[in-house]
């Protein structure tokens, strides 16, 4: 509803500022939770405000000379309630899940607690998958959920775009041709060989 695009206006906005200015994934986070607060609080009794939102925060390696050998400097990874990224490998698919599970966004009512910034090695020819619910949520006439790890292993897909045409036309099938949620997704390929 228009809660939830009122939340995602301010984080984003948020965004923008804070990736410019913040020197760590946690801080960004930190950064985001304050101005959903802040929104929040300025809205209190005029209108509706849904004011958390799931957030996944990637901070990608740069391309590395070859000098730096194939493993090159980590993915940084903060999952705020979202659903974890898959890291696909040359047929074998990873889930990269948080160490430590955290709150959406926007709830510091609950408490507060410090983000964990993860790290995961993104091997040459690897593809990252980011996504969300609307697909590992999209059921088919059984009520059973689409399973993207078990639909991506074995793919040996080296193109961003086939990884999501995958997708996009496996979870169709899945589900009959309607879904009950909007899907967004991403998917960012390492190249194989790096100049």
């Amino acid at each position: 509803g228009m809660g939830a695009v009122s939340a995602v206006v301010v984080v984003i906005g948020a965004f923008r500022e804070a990736a410019e200015e913040e020197p760590t994934l946690a801080g960004v986070a930190a950064r985001l939770d304050r101005s959903l607060e802040r929104e929040g609080k300025r809205r209190l009794g005029l209108q509706q405000f849904e004011g958390f939102t799931t957030a996944l925060l990637a901070e990608l390696p740069p391309v590395e000379p070859r000098a730096m050998g194939t493993r090159g400097r980590p993915l940084r990874l903060v999952n705020r309630g979202h659903p974890p990224p898959l890291l696909l490998d040359h047929g074998a698919v990873r889930t990269l899940d948080p160490r430590v599970p955290a709150l959406p966004l926007g709830v510091t009512e609950l408490g507060v607690w410090p983000d964990w910034t993860d790290e995961f090695s993104f091997p040459p020819g690897g593809q990252l998958v980011l996504y969300t619910d609307g697909l590992s949520e999209a059921r088919d006439a059984d009520g059973e959920f689409f399973d993207p790890v078990r639909r991506l292993t074995g793919h040996s897909l080296t193109d961003p775009e086939d990884v999501l045409d995958l997708l996009v036309r496996d979870v169709e099938q899945h589900t009959g041709g309607g879904t009950a949620d909007d899907m967004a997704l991403l998917a960012v390929g390492r190249p194989e060989t790096e100049r």
